[in-house]
């Protein structure tokens, strides 16, 4: 959506204040005149504002004065004075409480626009430094462009269309199944479209609480309930200027959905516990698993909001739909782990491979990667075998599945382990078959030998066992 600098335009000379308003507004920028400092500050707690241009004499309440009042907000604008003193002093005495600039009556729109774009900019990179910071998240959390790779037709037509509406603003609506990588092909767009400088922020509808919904995306206003010690803003904010991607959107309660669709109307929202607007420039891409059409004729997702948000649709298909794309994606996923276990001859038997391409794969690229890394984990040398690969199965009618994948599906499944419990038992597996050897161990296993005697130290400490690490 576009998005306009709103100025408040503040002047007791009616004329000068109806000409700059009139040519701010002819320059693409939302102006609203007020005619004193005391209308000003009555405007400002109803609506948030960009920019202020204040003129410094008024009648009832001068300009420094007013000034004093904005910065006292929460979340105040950048203020630019208007002063017909041609001397330094009243200008150095307004930046001094506060004021972005000063500008000298008579100013020119060129001037003026100069002006208010820097300090726009100003006030958007001081939000923006707030909104990140409440929202922060570690390094590598799952930020990084992945790769789409594809040698399917469908799949190479989809990323196509992708690239193509990631120049534009438009509101995407991505849909497939679980496990289909909706949220890679969402990273794909923002990082081709212009707003690649900025984060993408993430949330999860299905994720958040109901209850935490309206706080978590509008942010809330001190004193906004009990516990609400400081203002906190939310993820709309931390998104301004950026993708706002909501995953699992047919998960979001009615009553939140009604709250998006007028933001996504309007572009403008409140924090909890706020009378005042707030505007953010957020590109909004959305993603489901479900069908919204069946969801809407039932009754649990608005009609209004799925016609909003399905301006573009991109459907990603299942895995099983392009089997072509499966050996492409496991030549990917060696190639992480080859590196990520410091394995660098890793691969797959033949046998491992028929076995992987004949899979149904109804958990698609995300079961593929777990089950290769689960192999990958659990494999004593490099060449991962058939009988290596993790039972799985099929669990869809009518998907070609081999014998071997058949018979390891009808086994009996021991109870699901944590990925800890896995590297302890390979771990120990290891150590044991290098006769206790430390130096060899952590050899095979691509660690350090501090890295194994650490994780050996552990091991004798939950077990209360004794001897583990050390040498025999």
């Amino acid at each position: 959506m576009s998005r306009k600098i709103r100025v408040l335009v503040v002047d007791d000379d009616t004329l000068l204040r109806k000409l700059i308003a009139d040519q701010l507004a002819r320059a693409e920028f939302d102006a609203v005149p007020a005619a004193s400092g005391k209308e000003a500050l009555e405007v400002l707690r109803e609506a948030d504002f960009d920019v202020v241009l204040l003129d410094i004499m008024m009648a009832d309440l001068s300009g420094l004065d007013a000034l004093r009042e904005i910065r006292k907000f929460e979340d105040p604008p950048e203020v630019i004075m208007l002063t017909a003193d041609t001397s330094l002093s009243t200008g150095v005495e307004a930046m001094r409480h506060g004021a972005y600039d000063y500008l000298t009556k008579p100013a020119t729109l060129d001037e003026m626009e100069a002006v208010i774009r820097k300090a726009d900019e100003k006030r958007r990179l001081v939000k923006q430094n707030a909104s990140l910071r409440a929202v922060a998240r570690p390094p590598n959390s799952g930020d990084e462009v992945l790769p789409i790779v594809h040698e399917n037709s469908v799949m190479a037509a989809l990323v196509t269309q992708a690239e193509t509406a990631a120049r534009t603003d438009s509101t995407i609506l991505l849909t497939g199944e679980s496990g289909t990588g909706k949220d890679v092909l969402a990273r794909f767009i923002h990082s081709k479209s212009t707003r690649q400088s900025m984060p993408m922020i993430t949330v999860n509808c299905g994720a958040l609480p109901e209850t935490l919904f309206e706080s978590e995306f509008f942010g809330h206003e001190r004193g906004a309930f009990t516990g609400a010690s400081s203002l906190r803003r939310g993820l709309l904010e931390a998104a301004d200027g950026s993708t706002f991607f909501l995953d699992e959107i047919g998960d979001m309660p009615l009553v939140m959905q009604v709250k998006l669709l007028h933001f996504l109307e309007q572009g403008r929202f409140r924090r909890v516990g706020s009378t005042r607007d707030q505007n953010a420039d957020v590109r909004v891409i959305a993603a489901t698993n479900r069908n919204l059409p069946e969801e809407v004729e039932r009754h649990r997702f608005r009609a209004d909001l799925f016609y909003r948000l399905n301006v573009v649709s991109l459907h990603v298909p299942p895995l099983r739909e392009r089997p072509e794309d499966i050996s492409q994606l496991i030549a990917y996923f060696l190639g992480v782990y080859r590196q990520r276990f410091n394995r660098p001859g890793l691969d797959l038997s033949g046998a491992a491979r028929e076995r992987l391409q004949a899979y149904g794969w109804p958990g698609n690229v995300r079961e593929l990667r777990n089950c290769l890394e689960r192999a990958a984990a659990i494999s004593l040398s490099d060449m991962i075998e058939a009988n290596q690969i993790p039972s799985m199965s099929s669990g869809n009618a009518g998907v070609a599945v081999s014998r071997t994948a058949h018979a390891a599906a009808t086994a009996p499944q021991s109870a699901p382990v944590t990925l800890e419990e896995l590297e302890r038992e390979h771990i120990l597996r290891v150590l044991n078959e290098s006769a206790g050897n430390r130096e060899r161990t952590a050899a095979i296993l691509g660690i350090s030998s501090r890295t194994l005697y650490r994780k050996l130290r552990e091991y004798e400490t939950q077990t209360q066992s004794a001897g583990l690490a050390t040498d025999p």
